[in-house]
């Protein structure tokens, strides 16, 4: 029996051995700042708690690419490529309304910027271990509703980091602006939703990035810098958004 087991050992070793050398070279490697760089706080690592992406053009990719090809409205098409940018006064106000804006809250501007860039990143070593073709990549009957440039072309699907940053802005909106947390976190999700629509991430990315902001906004609150920040934000915002009586 024992020397079956060292047998069996040694054939596994000899597998993961050519599995390995039959691995293509990477040469992709990040070109930003990593994500502690970006961001001095303290940080989740998504490659603890996120499951690999879907086999490439297996049969979950194929029918996530399906729900990516749509049809979608011209409407829904120009709110996603709206939803673009970066900027969370713009995605949220149409939840908080027009007054909603960083230079009428420049605590909560700072506080969203922080913990943006928590979420925003925080799924990078996700995207390099697993390199996940953008929808529009591997499918040519799919139009992005951005450019299409060779920056793009070589990023990766998965998880969605504007995704995460969208839904990490949602859940700090809904702790300080609580009487409107349900629209918030609506307007949360159909901001990654747009990444969708736009041909640009798999629904699978998009719910990745809910995970990796739920924890990284989690973990956001053990920083001494975002504790103070969401004290100041959550007065400002009290004073706008009165909690219900």
């Amino acid at each position: 029996m024992t020397n079956l087991r060292a047998a069996l050992a040694a054939l596994l070793l000899l597998a993961a051995c050519a599995t390995n050398s039959e691995q293509p070279a990477q040469s992709n490697q990040p070109t930003h700042p990593t994500t502690a760089e970006r961001n001095p706080a303290v940080q989740v690592d998504a490659l603890v708690f996120l499951p690999p992406a879907p086999a490439a053009n297996g049969a979950l990719e194929r029918a996530e690419r399906d729900i990516v090809r749509g049809p979608w409205s011209a409407e829904r098409r120009a709110q996603a490529l709206a939803d673009n940018a970066i900027d969370p006064f713009a995605a949220f106000d149409s939840v908080l309304g027009p007054n909603f804006t960083a230079a009428n809250f420049p605590a909560t501007a700072a506080l969203l910027d922080r913990a943006g860039r928590a979420a925003g990143f925080a799924g990078d070593p996700v995207k390099f271990r697993d390199r996940r073709p953008r929808p529009f990549v591997s499918d040519d009957t799919i139009t992005p509703c951005i450019e299409d440039t060779p920056r793009l072309r070589e990023s990766f699907s998965y998880p969605s980091g504007h995704g995460a940053l969208g839904f990490g802005w949602a859940l700090v909106l809904a702790e300080i602006a609580p009487t409107h947390a349900d629209a918030i976190i609506e307007r949360g999700r159909d901001f990654g939703w747009s990444r969708v629509v736009c041909g640009l991430h798999y629904p699978s990315d998009i719910d990745a990035g809910r995970i990796v902001a739920a924890g990284a906004i989690a973990r956001l609150h053990a920083d001494p810098d975002f504790q103070r920040e969401l004290v100041a934000a959550r007065s400002e915002m009290a004073a706008a958004y009165p909690p219900a009586p």
